[in-house]
């Protein structure tokens, strides 16, 4: 497996929790303008297809599912469950936005299988990979968009203009948590080695890259069983 597990500073629990609400702020607000989320549709919608319930999958980091909700049509009924500690134990289309690369394997192993063995639909979405494209994103792009934006990000926090600007705390994390985080990402054969551990065999499974728009790709991950029942 390519993917590497390397700790973010974001994730530890020394880590100021006021600093990491004003970072997940700014990747979810970032996201949102930029339309980040819009290549995921297409996956999305395919996974909609076998199920008439979204159950998010969270893991309280930035740009997570809530980056997506506002582009899906308002009248699908939304649950939110956390990718900690998982059970699948309710029926929909359980959807993991930027998130899945937190889990260390053998959770991510874990989540797949509990999901196939209930039957129900699985869409998995990351909106960065592991290219030079991405790299130069994380270390050129995101500082400078970090820099211009500060005083602009919703909702408004005194704090985050002076740990962006005076103590760059925020600027020097985003940086470094996102640079890390492309070596935390599953790449598609990733995902592919981990199916093949899972149990049940009566489910469908696809992974791969797709154009984000703007020059880069994103991963996904769907699966649903072999039935295709709602």
């Amino acid at each position: 497996m390519k993917r590497k597990e390397i700790p973010q500073l974001t994730n530890q629990e020394w880590f100021p929790p006021i600093l990491k609400l004003y970072i997940n702020e700014f990747v979810t607000w970032f996201v949102g303008k930029v339309n980040a989320a819009k290549p995921f549709l297409p996956v999305v919608n395919e996974g909609l297809k076998y199920a008439d319930k979204i159950i998010a999958m969270q893991m309280n980091v930035g740009a997570g599912f809530e980056s997506l909700a506002p582009l899906l049509d308002k009248n699908i009924p939304v649950e939110e469950v956390m990718l900690k500690n998982f059970t699948a134990d309710k029926k929909g289309l359980y959807i993991s936005v930027n998130a899945f690369h937190q889990l260390k394997p053998d959770e991510a192993l874990d989540v797949l299988d509990k999901i196939s063995a209930s039957g129900n639909p699985v869409v998995i979405v990351e909106g960065n990979n592991d290219s030079l494209w991405q790299a130069f994103g994380m270390t050129v792009i995101l500082p400078l968009s970090i820099l211009i934006s500060a005083p602009f990000v919703k909702p408004f926090h005194f704090g985050r203009l002076i740990f962006t600007y005076l103590i760059p705390v925020i600027l020097l994390v985003s940086v470094l948590d996102g640079f890390i985080a492309l070596f935390k990402l599953y790449a598609p054969a990733d995902l592919d080695e981990m199916i093949q551990k899972i149990q049940n065999r009566n489910y469908t499974w696809r992974s791969g890259k797709m154009d984000n728009g703007r020059g880069g790709k994103i991963i996904y991950l769907i699966g649903y069983a072999n039935d295709g029942t709602k």
